[in-house]
């Protein structure tokens, strides 16, 4: 039987945790592992190992880190918003008996360092077929219209290119 302990998404961290236990193949000899998706820009920057194609566990580099911001950049031209997967094998007690300390912040501090990247990938919210033509009314009626988002500044450019919010220029 699994248990789980969770740190939710919220804008504000920008990634969710949850914590497995009873996983075998956690390599610490403990049975808990934390699995983490958020974010690409920041999740990455968490992470000092990767799966290489064959799934084994590789030291991040910098020529690796470059590569991925490459493709992070890549995919957010193409409008798509970034996600990144990556887990930690954890220790007993590893920031506090419920690995949840500091409490009161919002994110853990088992959330900030030593992750294994698993993958990056892309996914698009598909732009209502109205939205363009319902902009370019608004911009004809003379009201500029912005667009708020959290999203990646690459990501959000191209989205408001598509929405004829801005144009490409």
């Amino acid at each position: 039987e699994q248990t789980m302990i969770r740190f939710p998404f919220s804008s504000k961290r920008k990634r969710m945790s949850t914590i497995l236990d009873n996983v075998p193949e956690a390599k610490s000899g403990y049975n808990k592992r934390l699995m983490i998706k958020g974010a690409s820009e920041i999740v990455k920057n968490c992470c000092t190992k990767y799966l290489d194609e064959n799934g084994n566990v590789q030291n991040m580099n910098d020529s690796m880190k470059q590569n991925l911001d490459k493709i992070i950049n890549e995919y957010a031209k193409d409008a798509l918003r970034t996600i990144c997967l990556a887990y930690k094998d954890i220790s007993p007690n590893e920031c506090g008996p419920n690995h949840d300390l500091p409490e009161a912040e919002e994110i853990k501090d088992i959330e900030k360092n030593d992750l294994t990247l698993i993958c990056i990938f892309g996914i698009m919210d598909i732009v209502r077929q109205e939205v363009p033509g319902a902009v370019a009314q608004v911009h004809r009626a003379g009201v500029t219209v912005r667009m708020v988002t959290g999203d990646n500044i690459i990501t959000a450019k191209a989205i408001a290119v598509i929405c004829n919010i801005i144009t490409k220029e």
